[in-house]
């Protein structure tokens, strides 16, 4: 990233600053999702976190961060991202990341030409100082596959950044396996099929596999989320209503046909937070 390039995000994370709203400083949030909470417990601010999903799960995974987001903070939020992230998962999406509580009016996304150029602009996002009740509230470092540059060292600087700065780390990896960093807690996220609203013959709500593999300060373990885009909550998926066959009918089931009122078709998750 050029001088010139680093000396402009600099100024718009200033204006960013200048109309930040403050949460109160809390030092934790949850995710609205019963079970989960209550195994997790309180979910670490001003930490960083790791989300790691495959290639194609770019659009589930985007989804999550934001409904993360849209949980903890309400200050704006650098969204870091390689060039070519765009050309394989898509761009961000405004309404899309409306629809997952996070104002994109509060978003300033940025690309960098590499992994390097990317982390390297992390270092600028991080607001200076130690006040929780200024500045930039998230920043989202989204990569590809295993760089180089991404190694433990990387991860403890950001770490640190974070917490110097009263700010959220989301270090989002695509296309990759786990491997070691210093993240406060590492989430395995994928597309779920949406089970809600089955009723409304029409698609539910985005619905999430999420698999906590690791957590500094507490359990881990899986669950499938939906987003609650009116609570701004993950929350545990309805049951799915299925249609009794008549008792009174005798069976026609015949070989090669469905039987008629016991299959319930689940929808794919829908509404992707990147076009």
């Amino acid at each position: 990233m050029s001088d010139h390039a680093v000396a402009a995000l600099r100024r718009s994370i200033a204006g960013l600053e200048s109309v930040s709203v403050s949460l109160g400083g809390e030092a934790s949030f949850s995710l609205g999702h019963a079970a989960a909470d209550a195994a997790l417990g309180p979910l670490r601010r001003h930490a960083l976190h790791e989300i790691v999903a495959a290639a194609h799960q770019a659009p589930a995974a985007t989804g999550f961060v934001a409904g993360l987001i849209a949980r903890l903070e309400r200050r704006p939020v650098v969204w870091l991202r390689q060039d070519s992230a765009g050309a394989e998962g898509g761009e961000l999406y405004a309404p899309g990341l409306a629809a997952f509580g996070l104002d994109p009016d509060r978003v300033l996304a940025v690309r960098g030409r590499d992994p390097l150029a990317v982390l390297k602009a992390a270092g600028d996002a991080f607001p200076r100082g130690n006040d929780p009740r200024s500045g930039i509230g998230a920043v989202v470092i989204e990569l590809e596959g295993a760089p180089a540059c991404l190694d433990l060292t990387a991860s403890r600087r950001l770490v640190l950044a974070a917490r110097d700065a009263g700010a959220t780390a989301f270090l989002l990896r695509l296309g990759s396996s786990p491997a070691p960093s210093a993240a406060t807690i590492r989430w395995s996220v994928s597309a779920a099929p949406s089970e809600g609203r089955m009723r409304a013959h029409g698609p539910g709500r985005p619905s999430f596999a999420v698999t906590v593999l690791r957590n500094r300060h507490g359990a881990t373990g899986q669950w499938v989320m939906e987003w609650d885009s009116h609570a701004y909550s993950f929350r545990e998926p309805l049951p799915v209503a299925l249609v009794p066959a008549p008792a009174h009918r005798p069976d026609q089931t015949q070989p090669g046909r469905i039987r008629s009122g016991n299959i319930a078709e689940a929808w794919p998750a829908a509404r992707r937070a990147s076009g």
